[in-house]
């Protein structure tokens, strides 16, 4: 696998667990916790996707 298709997987992964979190009732403060953490992720995959992407020309 590559570093790119890793940092995908990670991302799509990411994202597929904090949908589950979400389905939880809004006030749940599991939920809220998670929905802060799955924010921070999801911005950091993005961050290292792009920043593959200008270091590589991928």
């Amino acid at each position: 696998m590559t570093v790119k298709g890793l940092a995908v997987a990670l991302g799509v992964g990411a994202a597929a667990g904090a949908v589950a979190i979400l389905a939880m009732p809004k006030s749940n403060p599991t939920r809220r916790l998670a929905a802060k953490a799955a924010d921070k992720v999801e911005d950091m995959a993005w961050k290292v996707s792009s920043k593959i992407t200008d270091e590589f020309d991928l």
